[in-house]
């Protein structure tokens, strides 16, 4: 087979994968921290980029552990997928790298901008997945800070390859998927992390990773009313067995901006009319 950008295609979506794109390794928007891809591989070419759908059922599951499990079953086809792929390209010549779809992924304390810590400490993929797709012209970056596709919304799982081979990437693309006039994932956001179209990563993170709805104080007065909340969630809650479950199983406690998206044409007809209450990984807690 000719290692071409319709070659690779063709065998990636023959895999089960559902959009694919290409990206040029040398042109690739960044996220921030920025993580340019000839970081990771100085001779990158190319970028290829994997989608895989999630399960509509499991978005709208009324228990967020069942799309749990789809979010992994997706990032295993993902990472199975891109191991061949790499292989194959190795084969014929051509040096590539694939990026796990999940875990694990760099951490940052520290701004690199200021070297100044962060509140809360920063993850970021080695490469950023969403951005990536956005330069090989498969979607855009919506109000939700999740990536929109015409096809499937914000409700996919995204998977890389880096690679040597020159392969003719796709075109960015304007799409219009967000209107300025939605505000449905505002809306959902337990926690308020967006407002006014801007994205409070820590406040998002703190509640998606351990269901805290409050951030650690930057202060010494504000502590007293954070260990009270604390509290009421170890009387709650079996925080040790929550965790074991968290890391082991990589439970998240928040998808409602994902759930309140309408965007996606392969979901119309199916899509619920009404957003059926999910129990989050904390039990649906609201403590």
């Amino acid at each position: 087979m000719n290692v071409t950008s319709e070659s690779v295609k063709e065998m990636i979506l023959s895999e089960g994968i559902d959009l694919v794109g290409i990206a040029d390794a040398r042109n690739l928007i960044t996220a921030y921290p920025p993580a340019p891809a000839t970081e990771l591989m100085p001779d990158a070419r190319s970028v290829i980029v994997m989608a895989v759908a999630h399960s509509l059922g499991a978005v709208y599951a009324p228990d967020i552990m069942i799309w749990t499990r789809n979010k992994m079953q997706t990032s295993r086809l993902l990472d199975q997928v891109s191991e061949k792929v790499a292989r194959f390209l190795e084969k014929n010549g051509y040096l590539a790298m694939p990026v796990s779809a999940d875990k694990p992924s760099p951490m940052f304390k520290k701004d690199p901008a200021t070297g100044k810590r962060f509140h809360i400490t920063r993850f970021a993929g080695h490469i950023s997945a969403k951005h990536a797709a956005v330069s090989a012209g498969m979607g855009q970056i919506g109000r939700s800070n999740l990536l929109l596709t015409p096809e499937y919304g914000p409700s996919q799982r995204l998977g890389t390859i880096l690679t040597t081979a020159e392969l003719s990437p796709d075109p960015p693309r304007d799409f219009n998927l967000c209107p300025d006039n939605c505000r449905l994932c505002e809306k959902a956001c337990p926690v308020g992390a967006l407002k006014d179209g801007r994205f409070d990563v820590d406040r998002c993170f703190i509640y998606w990773t351990l269901g805290l709805k409050e951030l650690p104080p930057k202060n010494l007065r504000q502590w007293p009313s954070f260990l009270k909340l604390l509290v009421r969630h170890l009387k709650a809650r079996d925080l040790i067995f929550e965790l074991g479950q968290t890391y082991i199983t990589d439970v998240d406690f928040c998808i409602e901006c994902m759930r309140a998206c309408p965007v996606g044409s392969q979901w119309k007809g199916i899509r619920p009319k009404v957003l059926p209450l999910q129990r989050h990984g904390a039990g649906g807690l609201d403590v």
